[in-house]
């Protein structure tokens, strides 16, 4: 890439930061190459406000997208995970510093659950003479969403790169299709499945070979409800369609019209708001 490209890119990052609040140039490298065109396009499409990919690719968003339909799907209730553009919501969070691991360590050593009697040296042990104890049972498997579950050397960005990779060969060979193609009959299958994480579904495992199948599971399902209730300013709950499904008033409170925290309190009838995102507070005069 040469410098003028590189200085058109980064007009165009500074121009879309309301766009992603985590946005940076060398991630950008999976969506860019050195055709003019698609920077003139990516700056273009920035400009006009409009949502861009800044980490996943053409192979990946496909499933990601389903993914998210599949857990939150468009029904008589309102807009599902697509309408609210979940989807960039996933994209920007693995372009930032959470899918750089910024504040994971990612250094060795990495210790997995031991099943079976399982012998610590050390040192003399306190008010004993041994200089060894053994755990009859292993050690204790973390809960899913433990610091000390996440036991890999790579960030979550290829934890998600990795995980959607063996969806799609588990999705071959349990249903005989990519995850994208299936019926949402089968999607749901398939994501029962990994939430399961059965040691006898023998597909699955040899699929799954890190990050197994119920910590990708974990992982995407909170991205996902993350997704359809943060902020917009993140990149999710486009129209706020997840504040409206819950008549969640996000940070409005109705003080332009003489009501206000205190006296929705202590208010005889209730009063729904209609919620307002931070970008509206802000475009409105009334921001923190």
């Amino acid at each position: 890439m040469n410098r003028r490209e590189f200085i058109k890119i980064g007009a165009a990052a500074a121009i879309g930061a309301g766009v992603a609040s985590a946005i940076e140039i060398p991630i950008l490298e999976n969506t860019i190459n050195n055709d003019h065109s698609q920077v003139n396009q990516l700056q273009s499409q920035i400009t006009q406000g409009q949502q861009v990919f800044l980490t996943l690719n053409p192979t990946e968003q496909p499933i990601v997208e389903a993914l998210a339909e599949a857990i939150i799907p468009t029904d008589s209730t309102g807009p599902g995970a697509k309408e609210a553009q979940v989807i960039y919501f996933i994209d920007h969070m693995l372009a930032g510093n959470y899918g750089k691991g910024g504040n994971m360590f990612l250094q060795g050593p990495f210790v997995t659950p031991q099943t079976g009697a399982l012998t610590v040296m050390g040192a003399v042990y306190p008010n004993t003479t041994k200089t060894a104890i053994t755990y009859s049972s292993g050690t204790i498997a973390p809960r899913l969403q433990a610091g000390t579950a996440y036991q890999y050397a790579f960030s979550p960005r290829e934890f998600w790169r990795r995980g959607l990779v063996f969806l799609e060969t588990y999705s071959k060979a349990a249903k005989g299709g990519n995850f994208e193609t299936l019926s949402s009959a089968d999607q749901t299958s398939i994501l029962q499945d990994l939430f399961n994480n059965s040691s006898s579904n023998t597909a699955l495992q040899n699929a799954f070979q890190g990050p197994k199948a119920g910590e990708f599971f974990n992982e995407v399902y909170d991205m996902v409800i993350a997704g359809f209730f943060s902020d917009p300013i993140h990149g999710g709950n486009k129209g706020l369609v997840g504040w409206e499904l819950i008549a969640f008033n996000g940070n409005y409170w109705g003080d332009d019209i003489g009501l206000g925290a205190r006296k929705l309190m202590v208010a005889g009838t209730p009063t729904r708001l209609k919620p307002a995102s931070i970008g509206d507070l802000q475009k409105s005069g009334k921001a923190l």
